[in-house]
């Protein structure tokens, strides 16, 4: 099957979805969807993977959420929190309509406007990384490494000279920090409210987290 990328923008929606996907209200399925859910989770995933790029792993991304409205069925693949080195840029989030065979990947930099795209690579989060993002949490007061795995918003993490700027985006709000390299003193704090999701609003079109049965 041969995918086409398309517009950012249902990735983006998707992603804000995939974090607070509604779970209680079901949803009539086409014949098509029915036949991919009937697959299971795993296997599902596994379809869909070779689908985003051939050099794609599952390890390059820390959640995968599995989502419809009935009528078409996405698999997300994306990482919650990320640390960018400077100069670096890492694809982080893709999803795939598996319904369409269409999907679209979104990328990363640090800084913001800088551009390889000769060579963009999926992100890896190795031990040194995993250190720098407990250094980063646990210098947060609201934030606890700890609890990471269960951190449902966007973090990301970009590496300066001598401090590390974080954007942290939940369901209700957007909070900016910078973090001193030596002392891990915080500074530039700011928050913004924010409303929630458009999605969650249309029932009739919203896409919803599958439940699989275990």
């Amino acid at each position: 099957m041969k995918i086409k990328f398309t517009s950012i923008l249902i990735l983006i929606t998707l992603i804000s979805s995939s974090s607070y996907a509604q779970k209680t209200k079901k949803f009539k399925m086409t014949k098509e969807v029915k036949e991919l859910v009937k697959l299971g989770k795993d296997s599902i995933i596994k379809l869909a993977l070779p689908l985003v790029d051939k050099n794609a792993r599952l390890e390059n991304f820390s959640k995968t959420s599995v989502q419809s409205n009935g009528k078409e069925l996405y698999v997300i693949f994306y990482n919650p929190v990320m640390y960018l080195p400077i100069n670096t840029v890492f694809y982080d989030n893709a999803s795939v309509n598996l319904t369409t065979a269409s999907g679209s990947k979104s990328t990363v930099a640090n800084p913001l406007d800088f551009n390889n795209q000769k060579n963009i690579p999926y992100y890896v989060q190795t031990e040194s990384i995993k250190k720098n993002i407990a250094f980063v949490c646990n210098a947060i007061d609201s934030f606890n490494y700890a609890d990471i795995a269960e951190f449902n918003g966007t973090m990301r993490i970009l590496e300066k000279e001598d401090y590390y700027d974080i954007s942290v985006v939940s369901e209700t709000q957007e909070s900016w920090y910078k973090i001193k390299k030596v002392t891990g003193k915080m500074f530039d704090e700011g928050h913004a409210h924010l409303e929630p999701p458009l999605i969650i609003t249309d029932e009739e079109n919203s896409f919803k987290e599958v439940l699989f049965k275990e």
